[in-house]
């Protein structure tokens, strides 16, 4: 890594209560979208929103921290996720390959997004009766989407690899 490029104003480790904050605002985000779709049943099953938390969990939780944050400034650091120090405890430094990492990045949190947009009107649109809770969670799971995009771009600003970073909202 190229240190002159770093920030050098950027924050060495993220306070805990930002990491924690944010983990529970990415929780509460994957909640809403999961009980909105979850009227959309297949064999009695909310399978729709098993396999969008299933697909949350190995993607945010596993590749994306192999090929992202394994080349990261906050690998083994307290990064405005925490993420850093898992893909510490998972993978070696620099195992991944960033530029996949990437394009898998932008996929992801495309259909995370999308995926609800989608599905929670259908939802609703299929079970009048559970209008108000779909309605309900679509409400919440925008409204954590847009607090997201304001919290990603302040913890841009503080990042060390602002200017490096090919997703830093600080650019």
């Amino acid at each position: 890594m190229d240190k002159q490029k770093l920030y050098e104003k950027g924050l060495e480790n993220y306070p805990k209560a930002a990491v924690f904050l944010t983990n529970v605002l990415l929780l509460f985000w994957f909640g809403f979208a999961a009980y909105g779709m979850s009227a959309l049943r297949f064999a009695g099953l909310p399978i729709i929103s098993i396999i969008y938390l299933l697909f949350a969990i190995i993607m945010l939780g596993l590749i994306l921290r192999k090929h992202l944050c394994t080349h990261c400034y906050y690998y083994n650091k307290l990064c405005g996720t925490g993420w850093g120090k898992l893909s510490s405890c998972l993978f070696k430094e620099k195992s991944g390959n960033y530029e996949l990492g990437m394009k898998l990045a932008g996929l992801t949190w495309g259909l995370l997004t999308i995926i609800p947009i989608v599905a929670i009107p259908v939802a609703m649109f299929l079970h009048g009766e559970f209008l108000v809770l779909s309605g309900i969670s679509l409400t919440g799971f925008l409204a954590i989407m847009i607090v997201n995009q304001f919290g990603r771009k302040k913890g841009c600003a503080q990042c060390k690899m602002r200017y490096i970073c090919k997703a830093s909202a600080a650019k």
